[in-house]
């Protein structure tokens, strides 16, 4: 057990969706309004997507969430969520929408974003010493109009954007490939730059 009191754990080969879960539910650990909503929860939870097959089952008990991949015959509700919106639930299985296993699930299912110098600064620090990371990392806030550089060597890589994606993607909610190709954000590098940025940014997504 962590000194938060909360434990995360998945079982042993992790599908993409359980590690994704399990890095929200961490995040949601770290935030002290969520904290204690985590380690009071008891019950099992399905999270389902509204678009395809993919699910998981989360078992919370005594300061414990364990994530499994599939959706469990025991559960005591299922989430329907957008994977692509934050696990944003569309519809609530077996409960009222209010009720409150699926009201405090809501709320660790969608910890709120830090700060986007936050999330640069929490994202270099966890992937900044890969091989093939660039030296220094620029990030400039469009709406904000102000920049901030991480590392101090060369070469350099620039991504600039609003500060929600930003945010968004440092966090690994949104992934960097699928933020540059649609336009969210925008880079300043080489191929192979883009190629390492986009790994670290599956890493973030996985394993923060």
């Amino acid at each position: 057990m962590t000194r938060s009191a909360v434990s995360v754990v998945t079982e042993d080969d992790p599908t993409p969706l359980v590690l994704s879960v399990a890095r929200t539910l961490r995040a949601s650990a770290r935030v002290p309004e969520l904290l204690p909503v985590l380690r009071g929860l008891s019950g099992t939870v399905v999270v389902r997507s509204k678009d395809d097959p993919q699910a998981v089952t989360i078992r919370f008990a005594d300061g414990e969430s364990r994530v499994d991949h599939g959706a469990a015959a025991d559960r005591d509700l299922v989430l329907i969520v957008d994977l692509a919106d934050r696990f944003t639930i569309v519809e609530v299985r077996g409960s009222e929408p209010t009720a409150p296993l699926a009201d405090a699930v809501h709320s660790v299912l969608e910890p709120p974003l830090p700060p986007w110098r936050d999330a640069a600064t929490g994202f270099w620090e966890f992937t900044g010493s890969d091989p093939g990371m660039p030296g220094q990392l620029v990030v400039t806030c469009e709406d904000e109009q102000s920049e901030y550089v991480l590392g101090d060597g060369l070469p350099r890589y620039v991504i600039s954007g609003p500060s929600h994606t930003l945010a968004r993607v440092f966090t690994g909610t949104d992934t960097f490939l699928d933020a540059v190709f649609t336009g969210a954000v925008s880079i300043r590098g080489t191929l192979p730059q883009l190629s390492v940025m986009a790994g670290a940014s599956l890493k973030v997504r996985f394993r923060a």
